[in-house]
């Protein structure tokens, strides 16, 4: 009687482990379906209307990868470009000058209508404790 009961316990429990995994796999056939035919149909039109886009200059090599960046956007959709950089960085902002010059001349623009720069005060120096950025923070506002 034994052997009858696990028998059929082991053949139901099979059914169910054969049917949970050919449901997985149904799944996971069906997901690569839909992302194989999404993958090739066009994305959607976005707006056309320009984005304003702040960007960030820094020392450290964060400058050049910040404007390698930019030389692969969509320079009508992300416009205007404000640019952002520490006042004691004075290499960022000239870079950024450079770059927005020649877009300008490319173009026919005028700087002053596509980018906007500006600098601000760190609150710490690069390398500087974090015991005497206090006071040059308080300092410096």
């Amino acid at each position: 009687m034994e052997n009858g009961n696990g028998c059929c316990f082991s053949s139901v429990s099979s059914i169910a482990t054969l049917s949970s995994v050919a449901f997985v796999v149904i799944l996971i056939l069906i997901r690569v379906l839909h992302v194989i035919y999404c993958s090739g149909r066009p994305l959607r039109k976005r707006a056309s209307k320009p984005v304003s886009t702040l960007i960030i200059l820094g020392s450290g090599g964060h400058t050049a990868e910040m404007l390698n960046l930019l030389a692969a956007l969509q320079k009508d959709r992300f416009n205007p470009r404000f640019y952002i950089a520490a006042a004691t960085d004075n290499m960022s902002l000239q870079k950024a000058m450079l770059l927005e010059n020649s877009l300008a001349s490319e173009t026919g623009a005028d700087v002053a209508d596509t980018a906007q720069f500006m600098k601000i005060y760190r609150s710490r120096e690069v390398g500087q404790s974090y015991v005497t950025s206090v006071w040059t923070t308080l300092i410096a506002t």
